[in-house]
């Protein structure tokens, strides 16, 4: 076992767990917020991939199976975000005009969105490992898993920032 798939495992367990927690609990929605996640990710992600020393040897396979990768992520980031559910924020129970931040509404994607991005990670490590056994360069690298994860969850905000603006015209 090399370090590259003890490393890919501790990302994946991670991003599971602390994706499983921000889909079943409430969370403040902060679209500013929202988005400097997927940017942060990206940025490190892309700078990742093009300081890796398999870069120039990429295939034609590697390109399409990266291309297949951000399409799904992109998919599911979108269905999430339509998926979730928007409340006025509560404490204890008391509906209030903003939190700390700012933000007026909370939003969960529940157990449905927390099943949707466990068979995300499924997929993800299925075409991992096949995309591997069929010579991929790229398919298990770390910066990949950024990527993708950048492009879901910017996916995810862009469906909410959306969806929003279209609450705040309908609310006004």
């Amino acid at each position: 076992m090399n370090i590259q798939i003890l490393v890919n495992a501790l990302v994946i367990i991670v991003l599971v767990g602390w994706m499983g927690l921000h889909q079943v609990n409430w969370r403040p929605v902060e679209i500013a917020r929202m988005w400097r996640g997927p940017l942060v990710l990206g940025v490190i992600g892309v700078v990742t991939l093009a300081n890796g020393n398999d870069l120039g040897n990429l295939s034609t396979f590697d390109v399409g199976v990266l291309v297949f990768e951000i399409v799904v992520s992109l998919a599911v980031g979108a269905i999430m975000g339509a998926m979730a559910k928007f409340r006025p924020i509560t404490a204890a129970g008391v509906a209030m005009a903003h939190d700390d931040s700012g933000a007026t509404l909370e939003s969960r994607t529940g157990w449905w969105g927390f099943a949707l991005w466990v068979g995300f990670i499924a997929l993800r490590i299925g075409v991992d490992v096949g995309a591997g056994a069929m010579g991929s360069q790229i398919a298990s690298s770390t910066a990949v898993i950024l990527i993708l994860l950048a492009a879901n969850r910017a996916a995810r905000s862009a469906v909410f920032a959306a969806r929003i603006g279209r609450l705040s015209t309908v609310s006004a």
